[in-house]
């Protein structure tokens, strides 16, 4: 929610501290923290074990959300929200990797059904809670708002999840593959944020921010390939289905989620249709994922057998998106909303299943590391995908070609689930591994 709720919330909150060329950031600080922060908790619950990492987590967005409330400039804002991100990111993976902890993974899907939806659920109706609680009681509540949700989280982990220990993996988190990795993200999220808003930094910085991307991205890859203990294991990266996963989470990141902030607003100058209807609009991707996410997670969960949902599911999508590119002012919001409705149902089919196909296929050492991988690569195609789609719009692109190149990412991802193996989901004890199909 943290992602997206304080959208409707900076107007007043530029005229409370001031800062108005820097509120930009008070959504970069957040994010990128969160991107950054995520490999490490991966490596670092496994390591050291999920549940007192998660609970430090959780404490630590809580009380930084508090502190976010009581910030008097735009610089202070800022900084808080970059803690509050570097503990987001550890929420955000470590929800996912402590249910790897408690369930086998042919019953995981039912558990990781209700992870998804909350996710793409308060993604959506985030602006709306931030507008209310601005209206009414404040933007200070954006954030206070998470004491009451926070606590109550904490009160249930401590009491639900599993003190089990690490899982035999040995070594220590790699502190400068860490830097190294946070230098690469930085001047990546800085430089499709340059090229994707038109910021006047001229051609000079834009080369400077693609170089040291390009640099820091080798020397990281380096580390991982000779560093004892990488921050993201080789042996991760080198199995099919995680590096698979990985590449649909991605998908899922550039050519869905990314295009969630942008679908009102091209409904809107399309169909010439009130803010509140074309907002309303996005329910309809929320209702398609749920009817699919459970679906396939109830067949998940009497067979085993996975392999052709994620081909199905990007198949559908990228039909979803075909039709949208014929969208005009002959449209109905009713026909734009169904299929918007059936690119829900097409990304539900696998967006929760990528995570839990990479943490079947890791050994059970490696679990919270092949999760952060997997929502990594989400949190990244979110990233460049908004930036893409940002400049397409922002230079009169034609709507129609905008969705037809998504719908290009969509069928390349359905190529790529292909090369899946040919296995399924073991049903007994959590961390078994995935029983090979005949």
């Amino acid at each position: 929610m943290d992602q997206t709720i304080v959208a409707t919330a900076l107007p007043a909150i530029v005229r409370d501290v001031g800062g108005r060329t820097a509120m930009g950031w008070v959504f970069a600080s957040y994010t990128l923290a969160m991107t950054i922060s995520m490999p490490v908790y991966g490596r670092l619950g496994d390591l050291r074990g999920r549940r007192s990492v998660f609970l430090v987590c959780l404490a630590g967005f809580v009380i930084s959300s508090v502190a976010c409330g009581l910030a008097t400039t735009m610089l202070h804002l800022v900084g808080l929200r970059a803690i509050q991100g570097l503990a987001g990111g550890g929420v955000l993976v470590l929800s996912q990797a402590v249910v790897a902890d408690a369930v086998p993974a042919r019953h995981r899907g039912q558990f990781m059904a209700p992870v998804g939806l909350v996710f793409a659920t308060a993604s959506v109706v985030a602006p709306l809670v931030g507008g209310v609680l601005t209206d009414t009681v404040g933007w200070r509540w954006v954030f206070w708002v998470n004491l009451p949700l926070g606590v109550t989280a904490l009160a249930m982990a401590f009491k639900s999840i599993p003190r089990t220990e690490s899982a035999g993996a040995s070594g220590k988190v790699d502190v400068p593959g860490a830097i190294v990795y946070a230098v690469a993200v930085t001047a990546l999220v800085s430089l499709t944020g340059t090229v994707g808003h038109g910021l006047p930094w001229g051609k000079q910085a834009g080369a400077a921010l693609l170089v040291m991307t390009v640099l820091a991205t080798g020397v990281f890859v380096r580390r991982m390939l000779r560093h004892a203990d990488p921050l993201i294991p080789v042996g991760v990266m080198k199995d099919r289905t995680i590096t698979v996963s990985t590449w649909l989470g991605l998908t899922i990141g550039v050519a869905v989620f990314a295009l969630v902030g942008y679908l009102p607003t091209i409904v809107q100058t399309v169909l010439d249709v009130p803010a509140t209807a074309s907002g309303a609009l996005l329910l309809a991707l929320i209702v398609g994922m749920m009817a699919s996410i459970f679906g396939t997670s109830a067949l998940i969960s009497r067979t085993g057998k996975y392999r052709r949902l994620p081909v199905l599911g990007c198949a559908v999508s990228a039909g979803a998106m075909v039709a949208l590119s014929r969208l005009d002012a002959s449209w109905s919001l009713v026909h734009t909303a169904a299929w918007v409705g059936v690119l829900g149902i097409g990304t539900g089919c696998y967006m929760q299943l990528v995570t839990t196909m990479a943490q079947d296929a890791a050994p059970s050492e490696h679990v919270g590391s092949a999760t952060s991988t997997v929502s990594l690569g989400r949190e990244l195609g979110v990233t460049i995908g908004a930036a893409a789609i940002g400049s397409a719009l922002a230079t009169q692109s034609d709507e129609g070609g905008l969705f037809l190149a998504l719908a290009g990412v969509l069928a390349l991802g359905a190529v790529v689930s292909l090369l899946l193996p040919h296995r399924e989901f073991a049903g007994d004890h959590p961390g078994a591994p995935g029983d090979s199909a005949a």
